[in-house]
């Protein structure tokens, strides 16, 4: 028996070298299979007046639909990344769809509100370990220079699948029972399970080159790492960074706080619509139309001129350096700066505007800049972290997204009780004031990142003390257009 080696790949194994209409066709077919598990967190609330109708609950309890399914995602991002480096990732994204297909069904069919709520939470613990491996394989499909446009595709399916989910469910419930439009969700989700089993390969390196190694009878020559080591670092890192890091602290408070914005709306909107305008909730769904363009432009504005200035400074810089200097991690806050006016913003436009002697197209106009905000701070901030954690950067993405899941288990329940308790305008506005703390920490963050750094046991150190005061204000390059720097969290790659 001979040794295989770990360095390289077949040409005919290696993703990287397969055409280029196959590589993007299981691109999108994994772009395609995020989308309803994406969506299904919020399209719920559009049927949420059926299922209390039917039931005879609460709307409290009817909310934990929403809350649960996020709940069950906490865990499950955080499993998906070492299973998909234990097993590979297409079992992961088989069984995983799967799974989600089959308690989908289960909510379609629950007898009562207890089983639906049961359903809801597993659908999001099992459906959402996608969310950690995608990444990884857009990185085991393309190089650096190729995933900009794929990047554009993920990130606005990742923000805008919820956001844009309240919608269509808002405008068919008028015509079709609650379970007929969570059926959708269970076909279209069976649809691309079965997709996936038929045309997705395995494409992370490491498991491609042990299937090779078995069928040739050869020992690979890859560095095994124990199973149980690697679940405790991919379980306990994210914690540990989280806990002793000041920067990942608050930038992941106030991460979770805007993108909590989106499903405490959930619920605000239907109550402000329905108390000035006598909207319907079904009517009021269909507002979320807005911060779905909003995310669009977020995306189109990040990749269309924040990406290209970026990559021009960065080329200058490494020039004019003989590549000694690198941008540090600090210009990636421009985009969290803008993010934290646009946000509130978009809120003190809503707090003034909605009012019954205003038309409510004014009102529903204040989504989109709060849209912007929401998918330029996810951008610019996983990217930070990504320069900013050089070797920890899936686990600081992965402990923020498990807090995010947290914060959202509990935001929509807190939507109505907040607004009935201070009113409408005030809630808007103390929820505007409290998003305003994003610009203070950002300038900070921008002025003082650099001693912040050097008094961190993972940050990356400057390697050139001149370099931060000379840096335009710029957007950072697209998270996936990096090459990854760690083993967990669905990001490795054998390069």
């Amino acid at each position: 028996m001979s040794a295989f080696p770990s360095c390289i790949l077949p040409s005919e194994h290696d993703p990287r070298q397969w055409s280029k209409w196959k590589r993007w066709a299981i691109a999108l077919i994994i772009w395609n299979l995020i989308a309803p598990i994406g969506i299904a967190s919020t399209f719920y609330s559009g049927v949420q007046g059926q299922i209390q109708e039917e039931f005879g609950t609460s709307n409290t309890l009817a909310t934990l639909g929403v809350g649960l399914y996020n709940l069950g995602a906490v865990f499950g991002v955080l499993f998906g990344g070492p299973l998909s480096e234990l097993y590979g990732r297409r079992p992961v994204y088989i069984i995983s769809s799967i799974c989600f297909v089959v308690f989908s069904f289960g909510s379609t069919r629950s007898p009562n509100i207890t089983t639906l709520l049961i359903c809801r939470a597993f659908m999001g613990l099992l459906g959402s370990p996608v969310f950690s491996i995608y990444g990884g394989s857009v990185t085991d499909l393309f190089t650096p220079e190729e995933r900009g446009p794929v990047a554009a595709l993920f990130t606005l399916v990742l923000q805008g699948a919820p956001t844009i989910g309240p919608v269509p469910s808002s405008f068919l419930r008028p015509f079709f029972p609650w379970r007929r439009l969570l059926d959708f969700i269970t076909i279209w989700g069976g649809v691309l399970a079965a997709t996936t089993i038929l045309f997705v390969p395995e494409t992370e390196p490491e498991t491609i080159r042990r299937k090779i190694a078995e069928s040739e009878d050869v020992v690979p020559d890859i560095k095994e790492i124990n199973p149980s080591d690697k679940w405790t670092k991919a379980l306990l890192t994210p914690i540990t960074i989280l806990c002793n890091e000041p920067i990942m602290i608050w930038t992941t408070l106030y991460h979770s706080f805007v993108f909590g914005l989106l499903f405490l709306l959930l619920e605000a909107y239907p109550y402000i619509y329905d108390t000035y305008y006598s909207m319907s909730r079904e009517q009021a769904g269909l507002v979320f139309i807005a911060p779905f363009i909003g995310n669009v432009l977020g995306v189109l504005v990040y990749f269309g001129y924040h990406k290209p200035l970026y990559e021009a400074r960065q080329r200058r810089i490494q020039a004019e350096s003989g590549g000694k200097s690198e941008i540090e991690p600090e210009a990636h806050l421009p985009g969290v700066l803008l993010a934290s006016l646009l946000t509130p913003i978009g809120l003190f436009w809503l707090a003034f505007s909605a009012k019954p002697d205003t038309h409510h197209f004014f009102s529903i106009i204040s989504g989109v800049p709060i849209g912007m905000g929401m998918i330029l701070l996810q951008l610019s901030l996983f990217n930070y972290y990504i320069d900013l954690y050089p070797t920890m950067s899936a686990s600081a993405i992965a402990a923020n997204t498990a807090v995010r899941n947290i914060v959202v288990t509990i935001m929509p329940s807190a939507g109505v009780p907040l607004y009935t308790s201070l009113g409408i305008r005030n809630a808007n506005l103390l929820l505007a004031c409290i998003s305003c703390m994003g610009l203070p920490t950002a300038v900070i963050l921008y002025v003082f990142g650099r001693r912040l750094r050097a008094a961190s046991r993972w940050a990356k150190q400057t390697t050139d003390i001149g370099l931060l005061p000379q840096m335009s204000i710029e957007a950072a390059a697209p998270l996936l257009a990096q090459s990854p720097r760690n083993h967990y969290g669905g990001t490795r790659s054998s390069e």
